[in-house]
């Protein structure tokens, strides 16, 4: 028996024009203003783009956010006609040059830092910005389908194929890892370039090991060494980060010739660098000792008092008159020196401080007025109506305050 369909029984196919088509967010080349950011937002949610220019152009004037955004969305969104954006391009050129991710997060973290923390940074706007760069990461770089299926995807999925595939797994289901979408090309990017730099930091860092211990151990030798000598005689406190930066500095310098270098202990440049400048010229050392120290002559005080750290107290409320001229040393690297001599005594202070504070009878400086900063070196004269042989006390001290207070 035969059969026949009847006219209109089967709905035609559909034409290609009337299959619905994927929207894919992309810069715009017609009736672009700028980069065409306005543009493709405007067609891709089918809205006027002058809308998209407004809110780009009015939230320029809070804080830049608007700059900020349309930069953002620039690099983000691919131009019209093309796979990749900016960023696309970034990513794989940084790969490309084999940039240490590390490198790229330190310079990333500095430029977030300088915007959202300067002056003109957005505040508020910031975290918002974070979300639009986010959707439109999202947005732009999935073939995002908003009205159904594109055609090549409803003509295969009226196909079905029974046969197991030999490389499946067990369960032969091999439909949910060919219709789950692509990862976009920026993110495939960027996986392969952390696991390049990863492998390339293992093997620097098996490549600079021996340096790395070679440079630890002369270092840790030299310090336990200074520290012997600084315990028996004294060293100054500079002598420390001196030796420090010279070790790292000859260590990098021999890794850099070797391509070996060690850069993990370059950190050490840092606190030998703040040391060196905190304790600059300091002839104070750990074998002064530390805490608080109370220095009170009777008769005719010592020719020098020292201390590494801590409070030094010199009471010469309690000095008899003197026969002849005296001249006390004060040394400390940084802490506080607390001067105190009755207004009789002929008392001459020089206040030599590398960064610190002078203080005079409880106000800032003889004339009032604050003496404090880098390179301080102040006179503080005897008092109205000092009588007897001078007396002269030279402080140095490297960082901290010095307070004069005449009784």
């Amino acid at each position: 028996m035969t059969t026949t369909d009847a006219p209109g029984m089967y709905p035609p196919p559909p034409s290609p024009s009337s299959v619905p088509t994927g929207r894919v967010l992309r810069r715009s080349r017609t009736g672009r203003v700028g980069a065409g950011v306005a543009s493709g937002l405007g067609e891709y949610f089918g809205v006027d783009p002058v809308l998209f220019r407004v809110l780009f152009a009015t939230s320029a004037f809070f804080g830049g956010a608007g700059v900020i955004a349309y930069l953002l969305a620039w690099a983000a969104i691919p131009d019209e006609g093309t796979q990749s954006a900016p960023i696309d391009r970034w990513i794989a050129a940084l790969r490309r040059r084999r940039v240490p991710v590390g490198l790229v997060l330190v310079a990333g973290a500095l430029l977030l830092w300088a915007v959202a923390f300067s002056w003109w940074a957005p505040g508020p706007f910031l975290l918002v910005l974070v979300v639009i760069v986010l959707l439109i990461v999202v947005f732009g770089r999935r073939d995002w389908q908003a009205g159904g299926a594109s055609p090549t995807t409803t003509a295969t999925a009226t196909t079905v194929d029974l046969t197991k595939d030999p490389s499946a797994g067990a369960s032969g289901d091999t439909a949910g890892s060919a219709e789950r979408p692509q990862d976009p090309a920026w993110l495939n990017d960027l996986r392969g370039w952390v696991k390049e730099s990863r492998a390339a930091r293992r093997e620097r860092r098996r490549r600079a090991l021996p340096l790395r211990v070679a440079m630890l151990v002369t270092l840790i030798s030299t310090l336990i060494v200074l520290g012997t000598i600084d315990a028996v005689t004294g060293i100054a406190l500079p002598v420390y980060f001196w030796s420090t930066l010279g070790i790292v500095v000859v260590g990098l310098t021999i890794g850099i010739v070797l391509r070996r270098t060690p850069w993990s202990l370059a950190s050490l440049l840092a606190p030998a660098a703040i040391g060196l400048i905190a304790f600059a010229g300091s002839h104070a050392s750990l074998h002064d000792g530390s805490g608080d120290r109370q220095w009170q002559p009777t008769s005719a005080p010592a020719a020098q008092y020292r201390l590494a750290f801590g409070q030094g107290v010199l009471d010469l409320t309690s000095l008899s008159p003197q026969s002849a001229p005296r001249t006390i040393d004060v040394t400390m690297a940084a802490g506080k020196v607390q001067i105190t001599a009755p207004k009789t005594l002929n008392l001459t202070v020089h206040a030599n401080i590398h960064l610190g504070q002078l203080n005079v009878d409880g106000s800032r400086g003889n004339d009032g007025q604050g003496h404090g900063g880098v390179g301080l070196s102040r006179v503080v004269d005897p008092p109205a109506g000092a009588t007897g042989p001078p007396v002269t006390v030279n402080v140095h001290l490297a960082d901290g305050v010095i307070n004069v207070d005449h009784r």
